[in-house]
């Protein structure tokens, strides 16, 4: 029976005039069948709308006589279990989304435009085939070879039984009329995993691999818990995931494992498919919706024990959710930029709390908040500070730019890099080289007047892309024709500048002819499948060199790799971030962790022309404890996290000088609101209106109210409040409004 006479029910339609819970009647008929999380079809106004129940009440402050009832139940099921109802409620209120957008996090892709379950036609020997075989009189060749494959695997599919016999669809149809066979409907899977992998063992840990996983464990028999396993690269964290991983299934408890990057989801879905089999599902965007459907209805039945995806797989309907590992869990990929702007690693900490689960951070590069908390103790700190089977690190060589440059060098490569990439070539071993940058050239510019190309929708140089002779916009995608003049003072002396991922592929060529290049990145892995298909082709030495952006810096692991260069380690830190530094420091030592990861030893080239910051420096000493004690200084020093909260509201708009009033109204509006509480007034470290950093992208100009506060809870509690206020107060169809708490970003 149903626990209640009335639905509370959320309208799905994305509309802040909507956002609440509206009352329904529950008929009669429908009571016993009703229950929370349930999509439902009920009338709103003068029309029909989806909605999903989150509640059910014997009472309502609506009269009854304007209650309606509901009009249809639209699954046997509820789509969202009902213990994530509360946990739907803190995301609303966290990120300050509506409650429709947090509820969309929690249902399955492809729902709401009713994706239908795949069927196929499956042929079975009639139950009384063995007394109607005599009687069926004169069988063709192929129509034997039917009966003879389904009487050693009954149940096979029309297609995959025509291809094993040869015959064709007629035998099939005549063995159906002569009652020997019958031909059935049936679902099937939709299998986004097509590769075979073959199964594997568990190794001998070492003593620090022991030490994390009895750590783990143990947190696991107590409950609930926060693990950051800090480990080098190479060190064998992926070993660790998978031995707790293990523990958990022990314990008749489910896991959810996360990484940030789709490149490399197909390696760790790999390794987990290879120990763990069918018990495991994968969930990313690349998936088609029917594939992300399928996998989600595995996952809902409890068909699957592991799920290993991206982001937003955190929302993944495990019913005995017991560890969340999150690889990589420094990387800024784990952040929303679309509302609701939730951060994976904050949803898996709640999750774990309402469900008591484990939760594990690993990272060679833990971001400083993280490895903060663990050193003031609100984490348990697993350190893991040597390569499996004690490989060295490997040697790293810093070189200058600015050098190269005066001994005349004005090629992409030092010649440190050069005769390290002939070598390697010469041995047959690998190399990576990593750009951070996508695209032939980073501007194009005229060497007349100064003029840089810029898009004409956004605040940014457009980026020229040799294919197609084009240059393109990586914000808001804008193309156009590589102009023969300068559009400002139509001089002739017009050329691109910089370099991107396509230069280097055909400087690298001119260099050295007959190298085999892949080239890794946004242009080259946008189709289904690329990731893997690339990975599998350097990996089993089908290519020489990997040449890619960030994406190649992370997690994936290619014995024969012995050379990594790096070809500009200073594109972060120019960026106007805080974290700069911090960002600079985890890709070089990221990206250096891909190099010596099988028996032979490891080198690292960083080309740079600040060989002197610290971050550069101490990356390539593999050296994060001495980096953190750096960094934690100037974050106490100038109050930034992990010593401040930081608030940003960034609005946008098309007309320049109304959003500048707007922003100082909403400025003025903020002191106002904070000089009126004592609480707000006194955890108030800073506040100011500025335009964003990149001031234009896609024809909208930019400004942001930065607000930095105290980290107490009853501080972060009245901002919370505050922030509800303002999305309220400033509403406007012209102007935007993003409310981001502790933003990855402020560009």
């Amino acid at each position: 029976m149903a626990d209640g006479s009335y639905a509370g029910v959320v309208i799905d339609r994305v509309s802040s005039a909507l956002d609440r819970v509206f009352h329904y009647k529950i008929p009669d008929e429908l009571k016993d069948k009703t229950k929370p999380g349930m999509r439902v079809l009920v009338p709103f106004g003068r029309s029909t709308v989806q909605g999903y129940i989150i509640s059910l009440d014997e009472t309502t402050d609506i009269p009854e006589q304007k209650l309606k009832a509901i009009k249809k139940l639209m699954d046997p099921y509820p789509l969202i279990s009902e213990k994530f109802i509360p946990l739907i409620m803190w995301v609303k209120k966290e990120y300050h989304c509506l409650l429709i957008e947090a509820i969309h996090c929690f249902i399955p892709p492809g729902i709401r435009i009713n994706v239908k379950e795949k069927k196929q036609k499956v042929v079975y020997l009639s139950s009384d085939y063995a007394e109607k075989v005599e009687s069926a009189g004169k069988l063709s060749a192929n129509m034997k070879a039917i009966i003879q494959v389904l009487e050693q695997e009954d149940g096979l599919p029309v297609r995959e039984l025509l291809i094993n016999t040869g015959a064709s669809q007629s035998s099939i149809s005549s063995l159906v009329s002569k009652g020997l066979i019958t031909v059935e409907s049936e679902e099937t899977y939709r299998n986004p995993w097509q590769y075979e992998t073959a199964a594997t063992h568990p190794p001998v840990y070492n003593d620090e691999q022991n030490e994390a996983i009895r750590l783990i464990c143990a947190i696991m028999s107590q409950g609930r818990g926060t693990v950051l396993l800090h480990g080098v690269t190479g060190s064998g964290k992926t070993e660790v995931y998978m031995k707790a991983s293990a523990e958990a299934l022990a314990r008749d408890k489910q896991v959810i494992v996360l990484v940030p990057e789709i490149s490399l989801t197909p390696q760790t879905v790999g390794r987990f498919k290879s120990r763990f089999g069918d018990r495991v599902a994968v969930l990313h965007s690349r998936l088609s919706i029917g594939e992300r459907y399928d996998e989600w209805r595995r996952i809902y039945n409890n068909k699957v024990d592991i799920v290993v995806g991206a982001r937003s797989a955190i929302f993944a309907p495990l019913n005995r959710l017991g560890l969340v590992i999150i690889d990589e869990s420094h990387e800024d990929s784990y952040k929303s930029e679309k509302r609701p702007r939730y951060h994976a690693r904050e949803i898996a900490e709640m999750r774990c709390r309402m469900e008591n689960a484990v939760l594990v951070l690993g990272s060679a590069t833990p971001s400083l908040e993280d490895y903060h908390k663990a050193r003031q103790g609100e984490y348990h700190l697993a350190e893991m500070k040597h390569r499996v089977d004690n490989q060295i690190l490997p040697e790293v060589k810093i070189i200058d730019m600015r050098q190269e440059l005066a001994k005349g060098n004005r090629s992409i490569f030092s010649q440190s890099l050069y005769s390290a990439l002939r070598q390697t070539l010469n041995n047959h071993e690998q190399a990576i080289l990593l750009l951070n940058r996508r695209g032939y050239a980073q501007f194009v510019s005229c060497r007349s007047c100064g003029e840089a190309i810029k898009c004409s929708n956004c605040d940014i140089t457009l980026t020229y892309h040799k294919k197609g002779n084009k240059l393109i916009c990586h914000y808001c995608g804008l193309e156009r024709e590589y102009p023969k003049v300068c559009p400002n003072c139509k001089s002739s002396y017009i050329k691109h500048f910089g370099l991107g991922t396509q230069r280097v592929e055909e400087e690298l060529l001119k260099l050295f002819p007959s190298v085999r290049l892949l080239r890794m990145d946004m242009d080259t892995t946008s189709r289904k499948g690329a990731h893997h298909d690339i990975i599998e082709a350097f990996g089993t030495g089908r290519y020489d060199i990997l040449i890619g952006t960030q994406m190649v810096a992370k997690g994936l692991d290619f014995p024969n790799v012995t050379l990594v260069g790096v070809i500009a380690a200073d594109t972060a830190l120019n960026l106007p971030d805080y974290r700069s530094s911090e960002k600079t420091f985890q890709l070089m030592t990221q990206v250096a962790g891909r190099a010596g990861r099988g028996t032979k030893p490891g080198l690292v080239v960083v080309q740079t022309y600040q060989p002197d910051h610290y971050s550069i420096r101490l990356a390539s000493r593999h050296n994060y404890e001495e980096f953190y004690k750096r960094e934690i200084e100037v974050r106490r020093q100038f109050r930034y996290p992990p010593y401040s909260h930081i608030i940003r509201v960034l609005i946008s708009g098309d007309d320049e000088k109304g959003l500048i009033n707007y922003a100082n109204d909403m400025l003025e509006w903020t002191r106002d609101y904070i000089s009126r509480d004592l609480v707000l007034r006194k955890g108030l470290v800073e506040i100011g209106a500025y335009p964003a950093p990149i001031e234009r992208i896609n024809n909208k100009y930019r400004w942001h109210i930065i607000v930095k506060t105290d980290t107490s809870e009853e501080t972060i509690s009245g901002y919370h409040l505050l922030a509800d206020a303002l999305l309220e107060k400033f509403q406007s169809e012209d102007i935007n409004t993003a409310l981001d708490f502790n933003p990855l970003s402020l560009l």
